[in-house]
């Protein structure tokens, strides 16, 4: 089927023809006729060519140009796709503007930046965090921001963290950083105000320590009081002896909870400032090895799977007190007989160290919740092996200070994996260890 603008065409090239035959019939001028004809065509198709290129460019103020026929329909065509888009055009304008005044009410200051950082828009909360006015649009974020540690941030183009300061603008109040990478190399720097997070935390931090610190003292009174009842001989040391030894194990448990609080708060502090090195894997775990029979008392079977190449960039004494408090976790929770295997090995992805046991197991319900300070599965079997509560969430803030992640598998009755992945970035694979193999 035709449209209507080709049908109308049709008839007036049929009808006109129809006339020129008639004329030529009567006058006889059959190629003068014909030849005025075509270039009769010829330029009304011109002239509808020409209205209607003065319409494209916005040269009338008519709907569409008074043509008719071909270019009667094409402009008609035209037309409609051009309101369509018009319309499409107004609904991501309205969805646009939607988006930016949600973006106003955001108590964060949000800065959208492009390919060179510079300014593309922000909001209103920009205004107050950050200082910014209209006529900074198009400007460069550094030339406004001077905060050395933001501009080494956003240089070092790694955003897989954020960014915590003490000073921003030249107000002194601590501010998370944290930029996103979006469509087409664009970013947006989003920047909120933790002040009151952090300092409600740093004065939890604060009582932990301090608190942990002036038990420590009684409680090593207590502790030496308990030793010489129990090894003082007397007339009713056999009545007392159980519950004065009860009373020893727990002062013990209550020492290793206290040590574990401080190590805690020391982590949480970030007072671990010293430089990185390369920390010789290998060697603590062979000490570790030794440590997990002394404390299994010959009741597991172990075995370590050491890769003596690989060495790891970071601090040594963290990295111990993650590898122990997994291989000790372990040797808790798995019955006499079982076996402990432990893997320091790499791959593409990274270094990683996994600890399996074929002890009791964990249910899944649990596992999201194994890092938080004092869970327990069962209290009661943790409360028996000595355990604090806080060993995995000490193993979980040391391992987010090396960018590391820790992954669970369980099943009840069938053992539990515990696996640390650090960054391929972080590994070193010793020249030396692999000559002398």
């Amino acid at each position: 089927m035709f449209s209507s603008g080709i049908k109308r065409e049709l008839t007036w090239i049929v009808t006109t023809l129809w006339a020129l035959l008639f004329f030529c019939w009567v006058t006889d001028w059959w190629i003068e006729g014909f030849v005025f004809y075509l270039l009769f065509y010829i330029a009304r198709q011109l002239w509808s060519m020409r209205k209607f290129e003065k319409w494209m460019e916005g040269g009338t103020q008519a709907a569409f140009p008074p043509a008719s026929g071909l270019w009667s329909e094409l402009t008609y065509l035209v037309s409609r796709k051009q309101r369509a888009l018009e319309k499409h055009a107004d609904l991501q304008f309205y969805k646009s503007e939607q988006f930016k005044a949600a973006s106003m009410l955001i108590p964060d200051a949000i800065v959208s930046l492009d390919q060179q950082n510079h300014i593309e828009w922000f909001n209103a909360t920009s205004e107050k965090i950050l200082e910014l006015r209209r006529q900074d649009v198009g400007r460069k974020i550094e030339g406004l921001i001077r905060q050395p540690q933001f501009i080494e941030y956003l240089k070092a183009q790694s955003y897989q963290k954020s960014l915590t300061i003490h000073s921003l603008q030249g107000v002194q109040r601590t501010f998370r950083i944290k930029i996103i990478p979006y469509f087409d190399n664009h970013k947006l720097l989003i920047v909120r105000d933790i002040t009151d997070l952090y300092n409600m935390a740093q004065i939890r931090r604060d009582f932990i320590a301090n608190a942990s610190h002036e038990l420590r003292t009684p409680l090593t009174v207590l502790k030496g009081y308990l030793e010489a009842m129990i090894d003082t001989p007397g007339p009713h040391q056999e009545m007392w002896l159980p519950a004065l030894q009860n009373m020893e194990n727990q002062s013990e448990r209550m020492q290793a909870i206290l040590e574990d609080l401080l190590t805690l708060s020391k982590m949480e502090s970030e007072t671990i400032t010293a430089k990185e090195v390369m920390v010789d894997v290998p060697t603590i775990l062979k000490k570790l090895h030794t440590e997990a029979e002394q404390l299994s008392q010959g009741q597991h079977d172990f075995e370590f799977a050491v890769d003596d190449s690989l060495l790891i960039r970071g601090h040594a004494e963290p990295l111990k007190s993650v590898f122990m408090n997994l291989v000790s976790n372990a040797v808790r929770y798995t019955p006499a007989g079982g076996k402990i295997s432990v893997r320091w090995y790499h791959d593409a992805k990274g270094a990683h160290f996994a600890v399996t046991d074929t002890g009791i197991g964990i249910a899944k319900e649990h596992i999201p919740r194994l890092t938080e300070r004092f869970y327990r599965v069962d209290t009661a079997r943790s409360r028996a092996t000595g355990g604090t509560g806080l060993g995995l969430a000490i193993v979980k803030h040391i391992l987010e200070r090396y960018n590391a992640k820790l992954h669970v598998d369980s099943l009840i009755g069938k053992g539990s994996t515990f696996r640390c992945d650090f960054a391929l970035q972080r590994v070193q694979v010793s020249e030396s260890a692999d000559d002398d193999d």
